[in-house]
């Protein structure tokens, strides 16, 4: 009876927080829009068209491979990660994270790198527009010129995108494994500082120990 009570406490304690991730996620992308908004637009202002046209194709990569690695997390079977637990594969257990919380792993993914990654690609075009345009064109022109700019951008996102998400849906067990294997590492480094912290503790614990002894000897 009391585990009973205690799962239907838990679903009630669910059901009521369900807002908190939005909410949360709504704060990130906010903060980070707008926070990278204002930084592109100072940084693309000085430098010259090749380095925005570089900087476009490695954020163009990036929102790709988030979109790829939050639709993998998404479509994911537990199942195979669930073995590769009970054989100690490395990466298994982050993959695993990954997937239980795959609705906030998407959001991060899929919506909020991916918005940022469209903010500055956006800037990064408008600055090259205005920097390929001539003073003396016609408006009109520069218009078209400008809007031809983030067509493009905006169509190599899409494709890409389109592109990579059967990659991501058909591959989905290796991507969310690769990214786990990834996670490991900074798991391992983590694990290895808290290691260090326990044995100074320990060693410290144990030089008071003899240190208390030695006066107690000498008394």
């Amino acid at each position: 009876m009391k585990e009973a009570q205690e799962k239907v406490k838990k679903r009630k304690k669910k059901k009521n927080h369900w807002w908190v991730w939005p909410l949360k996620a709504f704060i990130i992308a906010l903060v980070l829009s707008f926070a990278f908004s204002i930084v592109s637009e100072m940084i693309f202002s000085v430098v010259g068209i090749i380095v925005s046209v570089v900087v476009i194709f490695i954020l163009l990569a990036i929102g790709i491979l988030c979109d790829m690695i939050g639709m993998a997390v998404a479509s994911a079977d537990i199942k195979p990660f669930t073995a590769m637990m009970s054989r100690k594969v490395r990466g298994s257990k982050e993959s695993m994270r990954l997937i239980k919380n795959a609705e906030k792993v998407s959001s991060i993914c899929n919506d909020i790198v991916g918005d940022i990654c469209g903010i500055l690609t956006g800037a990064a075009g408008a600055v090259i527009a205005l920097k390929i345009i001539p003073e003396n064109v016609d408006s009109i022109i520069r218009i078209l010129i400008a809007s031809s700019v983030s067509a493009l951008i905006a169509g190599l996102t899409i494709l890409g995108k389109a592109c990579f998400k059967k990659v991501a849906i058909d591959n989905s067990t290796k991507i969310v494994l690769s990214v786990g294997k990834l996670l490991s590492i900074f798991s391992r480094k983590k694990k290895n500082k808290k290691r260090k912290a326990k044995r100074t503790s320990e060693n410290k614990a144990e030089v008071e120990v003899k240190s208390e002894e030695v006066e107690r000897k000498n008394d």
